[in-house]
């Protein structure tokens, strides 16, 4: 295939991937003509197929480079806790800690996340052939705090509670991107600032040692 002339390949790959994941997270894969791709990053419909060879594989794509995003930005914060996890139940907890406060600044805080979000909402109530790349993802992430939390509140880490009890901990963050709207009016701020980020990282500390709290009182 002859190579359309759309600019340095990088760039117009990057163009395309940045129009596609907005227009799936606004119409869906169904919803979404590759000519709709196009016109968005400005080329060729030509250089979809050059670049991606096809809508499908663009899908794909852009399924990969939201969540490895994520992944990628999470390990940049806590990486030394999901590669060499703690062995005791203090550290663990201290370690839970942070990975939450690491959720945040990764989720809640970034406005471009508005994006990503919107995909994976989309990809989660309708899944397509690509939500085993995000399921693989969030699964890693997911399985790194469950350890976590299961070592500090002495459960079992296979076990049903200590994975519903970290879902729960970590939807606590994501509403807070889900509903963005609702919060921001129904606190009456205009954005996620510093301080406000900063407020939420306390809070959720506090409530991941409430949490682990609960877990080992129930034990007793």
């Amino acid at each position: 295939m002859q190579k359309p002339h759309e600019g340095a390949p990088e760039a117009t790959r990057e163009r395309i991937l940045d129009a596609a994941l907005d227009l799936f997270g606004e119409r869906g894969l169904t919803g979404t003509t590759v000519r709709d791709i196009a016109t968005r990053a400005k080329v060729n419909v030509a250089a979809i197929s050059y670049h991606f060879g096809g809508k499908d594989e663009l899908y794909r794509g852009v399924a990969g480079m939201v969540i490895g995003s994520i992944e990628a930005r999470v390990r940049n914060r806590v990486a030394d806790l999901l590669d060499k996890p703690p062995s005791d139940p203090a550290a663990a907890l201290a370690a839970l800690e942070e990975f939450g406060g690491a959720i945040v600044d990764v989720i809640v805080g970034p406005q471009e996340m508005r994006r990503v979000a919107r995909f994976i909402i989309r990809e989660q109530m309708q899944p397509t052939f690509a939500f085993e790349i995000l399921y693989d993802v969030l699964t890693r992430l997911h399985g790194a705090a469950t350890r976590l939390f299961a070592l500090a509140a002495d459960l079992d880490p296979e076990g049903a509670e200590a994975k519903l009890r970290v879902f729960l901990m970590i939807g606590q963050v994501l509403f807070l991107r889900i509903a963005e709207a609702a919060v921001l009016r129904r606190m009456q701020i205009e954005r996620y600032d510093e301080a406000f980020l900063g407020e939420v990282k306390i809070l959720v500390r506090q409530n991941v040692r409430a949490m682990v709290a609960a877990a080992r009182e129930g034990r007793t």
